[in-house]
């Protein structure tokens, strides 16, 4: 090797270890920071999806409801409920509307809640 390498190679090897040292003797505060910092910046995407996913299940749940309860609402009408047979419309659209708005709004502050985390 010349001579030139080994000296760019001693110097390099000096300035880690010098940073080494100075990292080393920083305020363990600051450390913390930005140990905190990185792992809040790797944990980002996994709670994104564990909010995405909630907010999948809600939906789902919400989805249900609104099929269950329009079943009710056909099953009280072919029994004989006439009063009831308005709810056969408006009662599948407004839960739909709902499911939807609630979704959204899910999507929407899915990764705002996940940077809280």
């Amino acid at each position: 090797m010349s001579k030139r390498v080994v000296v760019s190679l001693c110097v390099a090897l000096v300035l880690c270890l010098g940073l080494a040292a100075v990292s080393h003797a920083a305020d363990e505060k600051a450390g913390c920071q930005a140990k905190n910092f990185w792992q809040k910046l790797f944990n980002y995407p996994a709670n994104v999806t564990k909010e995405s996913v909630n907010v999948v299940a809600d939906t789902a749940k919400k989805s249900t409801e609104v099929v269950t309860d329009e079943v009710k609402k056909v099953g009280q009408v072919t029994s004989g409920d006439v009063n009831k047979s308005g709810d056969l419309i408006t009662e599948p659209v407004k839960g739909t509307a709902d499911t939807v708005v609630k979704a959204t709004e899910g999507v929407v502050k899915a990764p705002v809640e996940a940077a809280k985390q």
